[in-house]
This record gives C-alpha cells, structure tokens and sequence, in this order.
C-alpha cells in the first residue's frame, strides 16, 4: 500500500512540474509576443519560384521570431501529449477519471489539441508543414501562420476535395488542404490554370492586345424572295396548269 502510495505521489508531482514548465512556456511566449509587437518591425518582401504565391512577406513585427516558434511547437506538443495520455487513463479506469475530466479545475482539464499536416490548396502534398489547434478556428491561424500565407485560411478539404466542417472530423496526423476561400484544386489542376494564364499573356504581349479579344458575331439569314402567284393560274382548269 505505501509502494503504490509513493507511486502514485510520483506521477502527481511529475504532473506538476509539467504543468508548471507549460505555464512557465506561455508565460514566455507572451513576453515574446509583446515585444514584437511592441517593435513595429517592418517588413521585406521575398520573391520565390511558386506560381501560386510567387512573394512572400519575411520579417516584420507580424511574424513570429525563431524563439517564438520553437515555444509554440513544444507547448502545442505538450498539450497533445497531455491530452493523450488523458485519454489513455480514461480508457484504463473510466469510472474515476470520467469525474475527474468532468472537475472545473485547469489541474484535469486538458485541450483537446490535435497535430495535423496542411498544405496550401493547388500544391503537393510534401510542401506542406505540421500545424496544431484545438478548435477548427484556431487551426486555420496556426495554418496561415506555418504556411506564410499572404491571406487568413477559410477553408479545410480532405485530400479527396471534400470540405471538413466539424472538429471531429479532424484526426491526429491527417493530411488537411488548406484554401483561402477559393473551390478545392489538385495540383494537376493547378499547373493547368497557371499555364492558361501564362499563354495568355505571352500571346497578348507577342500580338498586342487585340489578340486576346475574341468577337463572335452571327450571320443574319437573307430573307428569300417569293413571288406571289399570277392571277392567271386562277382561270386556268388544272389540266392546263399541269401542262
């Protein structure tokens, strides 16, 4: 009894400490938070070689430092790893871990923080970047963030273009497609559209401009001419007529 006493006193302050170095770690994140703000750094420009977002903004007080970043990362892994073994202790004992997930103490109430992969809508799969959230909303900030995308994400699809509109429909370690607003795309998809408009503006730039604009008009039906039947045909009996 005094074995499995101590035991369990270990793990209880083993959980402390951990609760306490994730604390401890959104503390610092928040300080972080506030003197890049505080900063009002500006920011530069950066072209890169993706037609679909040909620049990226770098730098800057919008983006998150290193430090900042690596904080995020272990708290966000932190998290999931709470939430797991959570879930791993009401599965082994439901019927007292169930009160205690149901306590309003912070010491038990765990998020339920999940890790998927995103990448931007229209490109492979492999350029995407891990990202975490506990809300569907909190995922597409962390999306934008990962991805350096120049606009908030609105949308998540599955990798077969169907749309995911409920948090339970998310798993650990998915791969997610992140939109901006726009329909889903593949990559083949993609390329097609880029170079569509890459022909278009070589021909209008080789051939002026009025080689782009195509006009498609109808041709009108002459009416034809009938001429009424002469009065004379009335006279005649048939047998004339067909002669």
């Amino acid at each position: 009894l005094n074995k499995k006493i101590r035991l369990q006193r270990k793990q209880w302050l083993q959980k402390q400490k951990v609760l306490f170095d994730l604390d401890k770690m959104k503390h610092k994140i928040r300080h972080l938070q506030g003197r890049r703000v505080g900063s009002m750094g500006p920011a530069s420009m950066v072209p890169t070689k993706r037609p679909i977002q040909p620049v990226v903004v770098a730098g800057g007080w919008t983006e998150p430092s290193p430090e900042e970043v690596k904080l995020m990362e272990d708290v966000q892994s932190m998290e999931m790893h709470l939430s797991e073994v959570q879930a791993v202790l009401m599965k082994e004992r439901p019927s007292i871990y169930s009160k205690l997930a149901s306590s309003q103490r912070p010491l038990y109430s765990q998020p339920n923080v999940k890790r998927v992969l995103a990448y931007l809508n229209g490109d492979f799969p492999d350029q995407g970047a891990y990202a975490w959230g506990k809300t569907i909303q909190e995922l597409l900030e962390n999306c934008t963030a990962r991805l350096k995308l120049r606009c908030t994400a609105k949308i998540l699809f599955s990798p077969d273009g169907e749309q995911i509109t409920s948090w339970e429909r998310i798993e650990r370690d998915m791969l997610v497609c992140v939109s901006l607003g726009e329909p889903f795309m593949t990559s083949t998809a993609s390329r097609q559209k880029v170079e569509v408009r890459a022909n278009y503006a070589r021909v209008r730039k080789e051939q002026g401009h009025e080689a782009t604009n195509i006009v498609i008009t109808s041709r009108i039906n002459p009416k034809p001419q009938v001429e009424a039947p002469s009065p004379f045909l009335a006279l005649l009996p048939a047998r004339d007529i067909n002669e």
